[in-house]
């Protein structure tokens, strides 16, 4: 991170998960989280807050099992997919430990999610061509840097810059095969709870961009794990997994710069007030267990003024440990709780500016989506019109730094950093005797959720809305479907 806010924007664009540094200090935040302001902060706001600067829970969180046996009174009309990408090269190579080598099997793509693409690029609410608008390589390309793969020409063994039959070379921030496949195989997980062999399922068997919704950040690994998603979700075992599509799957793309589906403070501008890692830290006491597990990292890599945060130095052992490479067990040992610190450490800086206003400027453009979706759902269902198709599934393809905001909207975020392949399933149901009661049932990370102001697995939607009534933020320009 920089100290510059223009080059914490140019920072953050080119990690894609880089955490959202804000300007008030520390202590505030601890008062906040501990005291009640004119605006009330709620339990959930107050034990999240609790939780990140002292690791610890100030209210237990209930075990229960929760019972997701579909009810027969309601009927499965809708779902939203909100889903990390998949596994990747590090974005930080970590100093102090020797380089990986990858092989051109980690690099190649993964063969079961090939598939054409057709890219919907988009400016605004306007289709255009894609001159008209940058992706993030436009931005950040001459940025990132090239990898080392490792070669046997010959039956030799030889370790080199590799560029792969696409001619697009190693870098950092690839999507590899391992991560096309996590995709993949979450697709096929989906594909059981939404479509069915007989045609009597959400969707059909065959791929229809008229009733599946895709949508992108316009970065190569979110384009590709949202292309092998698709690819898992529309392949057939009974035929063979070959993969049942007309044509290429669509996925609309928006200019990169202007993103509002991960923490973009060129979007939202609120965003800069922004403290960096080093402020953070610094302001913390030198027993504070977050800052005593950075420090021990970055004296153990050897580097001084470093200035980064706990998320980075984790990033290439999370990289590692996700394509089975080994790590030195000092590594190990000083990272086993990263996972969980960079959760604290993200949401310590994020809550700082004010819970609302941080879900507001994160994800709130992706919150209202979610509502103009479900409406868009149940009208067209309503109007029972047996000859019109319209959108019944919208897939999202994004980032952890996507993902951590909309589980903190929704209440149910664990306080882990999001793994690779990570998401929020969102199906929707109407009542079969009464449709103007419509309820949601939410997975996260593939776990079942029983929401705020819930009884039961099956929120109703209009609790849902009440949740979420101060989080929602209009986007900019809104992108009908």
């Amino acid at each position: 991170m920089r100290q510059n806010c223009h080059s914490i924007l140019k920072w953050s664009l080119l990690t894609g998960t880089s955490t959202i540094l804000l300007k008030l200090c520390y202590e505030t935040f601890l008062r906040s989280a501990i005291t009640t302001t004119n605006r009330s902060a709620s339990t959930y706001e107050n034990t999240l807050t609790s939780w990140a600067s002292t690791g610890k829970r100030s209210i237990a969180s209930p075990t229960r099992l929760v019972d997701t046996k579909l009810r027969d009174d309601l009927q499965l009309i809708g779902a939203q997919i909100y889903f990390r990408h998949g596994a990747r090269t590090p974005l930080h190579l970590l100093p102090g430990i020797e380089e990986i080598s990858y092989s051109k099997e980690h690099i190649e793509s993964y063969p079961f999610s090939k598939w054409d693409i057709k890219l919907i690029t988009k400016l605004g609410n306007n289709v255009v061509s894609r001159d008209k608008i940058s992706s993030a390589n436009d931005i950040i390309g001459d940025r990132v840097r090239h990898l080392k793969v490792e070669i046997k020409p010959n039956n030799e063994k030889k370790t080199v810059h590799f560029q792969s039959s696409s001619g697009d070379r190693v870098v950092t921030g690839q999507l590899t095969a391992l991560g096309e496949k996590q995709l993949y195989e979450l697709g096929k997980t989906i594909r059981k709870e939404i479509i069915k062999e007989d045609g009597s399922g959400l969707i059909p068997t065959v791929y229809d961009p008229k009733i599946v919704y895709c949508r992108s950040t316009f970065m190569d690994r979110t384009v590709a794990s949202a292309r092998s998603f698709l690819a898992g979700l529309f392949s057939s075992s009974e035929k063979g997994d070959k993969i049942q599509a007309k044509g290429a799957f669509e996925i609309e793309v928006h200019n990169f710069p202007d993103e509002d589906m991960f923490p973009n403070s060129h979007a939202y501008p609120i965003l800069k007030k922004c403290l960096t890692a080093v402020q953070l830290y610094s302001s913390l006491h030198d027993d504070h267990d977050l800052k005593k597990a950075r420090q021990a990292l970055i004296d153990r890599i050897g580097v001084s003024d470093y200035s980064d945060g706990i998320l980075e130095l984790y990033d290439d052992i999370v990289s590692r440990q996700a394509h089975n490479f080994s790590i030195p067990k000092d590594f190990s040992e000083l990272t086993k709780d990263f996972e969980v610190m960079s959760a604290r450490e993200f949401v310590s800086m994020a809550t700082s500016i004010g819970f609302d206003v941080f879900i507001r400027a994160t994800c709130g453009p992706l919150l209202y989506l979610m509502r103009e979706n479900f409406d868009s759902i149940a009208k067209n269902y309503l109007e029972n019109n047996e000859n019109k198709s319209y959108q019944k599934l919208f897939l999202y393809s994004g980032h952890d730094t996507t993902l951590v905001p909309l589980a903190m909207a929704l209440e149910i975020f664990d306080m882990r950093w999001p793994k690779y392949a990570s998401h929020i399933l969102m199906k929707y149901f109407i009542s079969k005797t009464n449709p103007k009661e419509t309820y949601v049932a939410v997975n996260y990370a593939g776990e079942p959720q029983i929401l705020p102001n819930c009884d039961s697995y099956y929120c109703p939607y209009s609790t849902l809305m009440g949740n979420l009534q101060n989080r929602f933020e209009k986007p900019k320009v809104i992108n009908k479907h």
